[in-house]
């Protein structure tokens, strides 16, 4: 007997999730830091570094959104609501955080928000 794969919606990543990545990037400046590595994003896969032109993957390069408070495998272990994701991170950033048990590793890409910046941005 065949095991079905789940869908997206059993994974937490259905209608309401969908909703919530495409307001992420309608709202999105190009070239804002990722929050885990700090490079720049773009909502073009091209320009993004994980970007592979090689690859298999029709994705290669996209933004994923991602739940920065509470993952959605914590959020399914806990039998509480999938919270909306609020925040996009690199396609490859996300996979290497996790269920955000690397967080850690990150610590030194984020920037602080007391410093003070070089250029005033617009965001």
């Amino acid at each position: 007997m065949a095991t079905g794969r789940k869908t997206t919606t059993a994974k937490g990543l259905g209608w309401t999730h969908q909703q919530a990545a495409d307001e992420l990037r309608r709202n999105h400046h190009d070239g804002s830091p990722c929050n885990w590595c700090g490079r720049p994003m773009y909502l073009d896969r091209t320009l993004n570094w994980d970007y592979n032109p090689q690859a298999t993957n029709p994705t290669s390069g996209s933004l994923h959104a991602d739940h920065s408070e509470m993952s959605r495998a914590e959020a399914i272990k806990l039998g509480l609501p999938i919270p909306r994701p609020n925040r996009l991170l690199h396609g490859v950033c996300n996979i290497q955080r996790g269920e955000g048990g690397n967080d850690h590793l990150a610590a030194n890409n984020r920037t602080d928000t007391n410093q003070q910046l070089l250029i005033a941005w617009p965001w």
